[in-house]
């Protein structure tokens, strides 16, 4: 009997030495398990009584921003928040709707742009969000770094949709409507301190604020593992009690997003990619962010229509182009069927029309630019080929800049060649100039607008050359395999061609175009002075009538051609319909 005491004495001891080695440590080096952050298992973290003390917190606290602590604002190296332009994050996850996991996907990417706000100039972050591969939030988000190494927030205009179509933009920006600005990370976190002001703008109810809640965590991501992860709770006043956590690592920044508390929407998010985008993906980041800034100036006059335009910084980028021949050579016997042109980066098809939507920034203001393209139904013969007649008006702030007639054809090889244009340009309204020029005429020469087969790394080709109007376009193909998405459409497998002249060397414009469809997107890279964002947001078959509409006008515009460049122009045979 007393050996069986003495057993059971034992076996007590020793479970009781294993509770208590499980249940020790020092809660700052415990590993950040999935437990802290799964929807299913989120009452694991609620029991933590120490991060979970009550305390009042005064919401109209707010941080004193120093206007004279911001002498290198744009450079922001924070060690948990480093925001170097191209710096690219990349998230899945998910979050709660009616007890629903709907998958979601955050992209943010450190644009190149900067932008003056309340007087501090801000790095300019741009952010996507899908919902179930559904866009429904796009922004544009301003921080800044003082001389302390603090990173600030200082506005932000998000766009919001349902079932793709534009909902609200509840924008707001320090110093206009009582907004200020936050900080969104300290130069040096610490335990046990107060929460902090990560922005106040009452007007949309945005009043974040921030918490260093562990340091020292461990965690794993698609991404990486990490050690020495700062966790941040995030909360604002509008939802008591619904803690949002990021999990910041050295170095790289945020690494994952999780929930404690009563938050409805329980988001989960880890990284799953996390790099430096190649100078394409930059000017693409670049161009969606200006797009967008051109929509908040619509969207939100009142606030955003009350800050000045974005600034893109002077690259020193040359166009670096393998130029091997001042034009191309030009074979007239390869023309058999030189108005089917099928080429599947640039099909031209009668009666395809693109619209295209987008801005210029002309003197550092953003002006609104419509371009409508149209594949008419006539040919012309030009240099003894016959060719495509295009449509084109282009439209600057609503009113009409240009209206141009361009001819292409394609050779035996399934190269689209360029032979010509006659542009008519107008200030208010009214005939400025027509600087046409047309191939064989005037010593000009036909150039090459898309290969057969583009390649990386080949030589830049003539767009054509007509020096007595000062027409030297050049072509080169710089990215293939891209993805970009416009307001038309998504599209894979995306061609992008840089387009310059080697009389302003680094202006460099960036044509996007996707197999079967043709461009889809305009934007630019470099030193170019005025640079030009366009979107395709529609590409359509005209019928019959719109078809002939089109066709008029182009008849019409040639009518002129003849009255207006005699001496080129009009040294060209007619324009023929069906």
């Amino acid at each position: 009997m007393l050996r069986i005491r003495l057993l059971i004495i034992f076996v007590v001891s020793i479970l009781l030495i294993l509770a208590v080695a499980c249940s020790g440590g020092d809660s700052t080096s415990q590993e950040a398990t999935s437990n802290e952050i799964d929807p299913d298992e989120a009452s694991n973290e609620s029991s933590d009584e120490e991060n979970n003390e009550t305390v009042e917190v005064d919401f109209e606290d707010l941080e004193e921003i120093d206007y004279d602590n911001f002498n290198q604002p744009t450079q922001i190296d924070n060690q948990w928040l480093p925001m170097k332009p191209g710096n690219h994050w990349v998230f899945e996850g998910s979050t709660d709707e009616d007890g629903e996991r709907i998958p979601h996907r955050i992209e943010f990417t450190v644009t190149g742009l900067t932008k003056e706000i309340d007087g501090v100039p801000t790095v300019v972050a741009w952010i996507e969000d899908y919902a179930d591969d559904e866009l429904v939030e796009a922004e544009i988000a301003f921080y800044a770094q003082d001389d302390d190494g603090n990173v600030w927030y200082l506005g932000e205009y998000p766009e919001e949709y349902e079932d793709g179509e534009f909902v609200e933009a509840p924008a707001w920006i320090a110093g206009l409507e009582d907004a200020q600005a936050g900080i969104k990370m300290k130069a040096q976190p610490r335990l046990g301190t107060a929460s902090y002001s990560q922005g106040w703008a009452p007007a949309v109810e945005w009043t974040d604020r921030g918490q260093v809640h562990k340091m020292g965590q461990q965690t794993c991501v698609p991404a990486d593992c990490y050690d020495d992860v700062l966790v941040i709770d995030e909360f604002n006043e509008e939802e008591p009690g619904a803690i949002q956590l990021k999990y910041y690592a050295r170095g790289t920044g945020n690494v994952r997003v999780g929930f404690r508390g009563e938050d409805p929407q329980q988001e989960t998010l880890e990284l799953i990619d996390f790099e430096s985008l190649d100078p394409a993906g930059l000017a693409e980041a670049n161009a969606a962010a200006l797009a967008l800034e051109a929509r908040a100036y619509e969207n939100s006059p009142d606030v955003y229509g009350q800050t000045a335009p974005s600034q893109v910084p002077a690259g020193n980028e040359a166009a670096l182009a393998l130029v091997e021949k001042e034009f191309e050579e030009f074979n007239y016997d390869n023309f058999d069927n030189s108005t089917q042109i099928d080429n599947r980066w640039l099909p031209m098809q009668p009666g395809t029309q693109w619209v295209f939507e987008g801005v210029t920034i002309e003197t550092g203001d953003l002006v609104p630019h419509l371009l409508t393209f149209t594949v008419t139904d006539l040919t012309k013969e030009i240099d003894g080929i016959p060719t495509v007649v295009a449509y084109i008006e282009d439209h600057s702030n609503d009113r009409l800049v240009e209206a141009e007639i361009a001819f292409y054809a394609q050779d035996n090889d399934g190269v689209v060649w360029y032979l010509g244009e006659y542009p008519e340009e107008y200030e208010n309204g009214r005939f400025v100039d027509a600087p046409a020029w047309i191939a064989g005429l005037e010593n000009a020469f036909a150039g090459i607008k898309m290969p057969a087969e583009p390649q990386m790394g080949t030589p830049s080709v003539s767009q054509g050359l007509a020096p007595f109007v000062q027409w030297a376009d050049r072509g080169q193909v710089y990215q293939m395999g891209q993805r970009t998405c416009v307001p038309f459409d998504c599209f894979e497998d995306v061609l992008l061609i840089d387009e310059f002249t080697l009389e302003e060397p680094g202006a460099i414009q960036v044509k996007y175009y996707a197999p079967g469809v043709g461009q889809v997107r305009v934007g630019f890279r470099g030193t170019d002075l005025v640079p030009e964002i366009l979107e395709l947001v529609d590409r359509s078959q005209l019928d019959p009538e719109a078809l002939e509409e089109v066709r008029d006008a182009a008849l019409a515009l040639e009518q002129r051609a003849y009255d207006n460049s005699p001496n080129v122009y009009g040294k060209t045979p007619p324009a023929e319909g069906p």
